[in-house]
């Protein structure tokens, strides 16, 4: 959810404490020590749980299951749940943040006795205790995204990378392009600090490289990441670098280019998430040059992996999914993450 995970929260006015805690989790563990974490590290461990002919139960609660991003998250869990062989995967049906449905579906798996939850808490003071009862129960309980103190295990990704890897690729473009004076939109979500380093790496960035931020906006969504870009460019014709807080607010920004009638190659927009949308529009060629992606094979995976992980005490139950920059520069990565989206 990536960011667009976020998005699918805002849009639908449910911006609850807990899921918009998603900084890196747990005093307990250094930010450097999570962020270390390789894939590589993450499997090998997990690799080994099927080892003497064990099975596993592993339920995975998302906030916004009817999201087509989580849809694919959740398949490349069930499909690493398969690679395994001995682990079953189970997802509930909450949708559109309803904690209720969130918690009857907690409150079954517990019932049930499964060996772990992982769950994005839409309110972690409302499932704190039935964290209780799964952890005296000898359930393993992990976050995703979100934050709670005393899980056991938290999977997620890096904001702080996500917002660099994008600075640094519009910076590149700038210099590549001969812009004497650039100057950039950056979108915002100034209501969920936790993930801040999306705007704040580019901040730094762009100060540093000279390039002139003429505003910074919340916009989270389509319809605003277009409203916003209309007015600012109408304002600032000579406007080259528009940064979205993640692709929906970007995709917005493109379409308002596209009417505007502004001329592509002098225009650089990145979105964050790695979308099927931003996807697209990047492999369009045009102005939408890239985006900072979620591997989201790789983060369904890592809920099942980082699960068991937790179950057997063996190997990291905290990591972050790594991101890539996603652009025509490198095709083969472009149209495998395209592709990741049509299995």
């Amino acid at each position: 959810m990536a960011l667009t995970e976020y998005c699918m929260l805002i849009s639908r006015r449910a911006l609850l404490a807990g899921v918009c805690s998603a900084a890196l989790p747990f005093a307990a563990m250094a930010q450097d020590d999570i962020a270390s974490v390789t894939v590589d590290q993450i499997r090998a461990a997990a690799s080994t749980a099927c080892e003497g002919g064990k099975t596993y139960t592993i339920a995975y609660s998302h906030s916004v299951s009817e999201a087509q991003i989580v849809r694919q998250v959740r398949h490349f869990a069930d499909k690493r749940a398969a690679e395994l062989g001995c682990v079953t995967v189970l997802h509930d049906n909450t949708q559109a943040n309803n904690l209720e449905q969130q918690i009857n579906a907690v409150q079954g798996w517990i019932t049930l006795g499964v060996d772990a939850i992982v769950v994005l808490p839409i309110d972690p003071a409302a499932l704190a205790p039935l964290q209780g009862q799964a952890k005296a129960a000898g359930i393993k309980w992990l976050t995703y995204l979100g934050e709670m103190d005393g899980s056991d295990g938290f999977v997620g990704f890096n904001h702080a990378q996500s917002g660099k890897l994008i600075a640094d690729a519009a910076v590149a473009w700038a210099k590549e392009s001969g812009i004497e004076h650039p100057k950039a939109l950056v979108t915002t979500l100034t209501g969920l600090p936790s993930i801040s380093p999306r705007w704040t790496e580019v901040q730094s960035a762009f100060d540093a490289a000279g390039i002139e931020i003429v505003t910074m906006q919340d916009s989270a969504d389509q319809t605003t990441g277009l409203q916003i870009a209309e007015t600012v460019l109408a304002q600032h014709p000579d406007l080259s670098i528009i940064i979205g807080l993640n692709d929906d607010a970007a995709v917005g920004a493109y379409r308002a280019v596209k009417v505007a009638g502004i001329d592509q190659s002098k225009m650089f927009i990145g979105g964050q998430d790695g979308s099927l949308e931003g996807l697209t529009a990047t492999n369009e060629g045009g102005a939408y040059r890239g985006s900072s992606a979620i591997l989201i094979n790789e983060l369904g995976a890592n809920v099942v992996d980082q699960a068991l992980n937790a179950i057997n005490g063996n190997g990291p139950a905290f990591a972050l999914t790594p991101t890539v920059w996603a652009s025509k520069a490198d095709q083969a990565q472009l149209d495998q993450l395209i592709a990741n989206y049509n299995e």
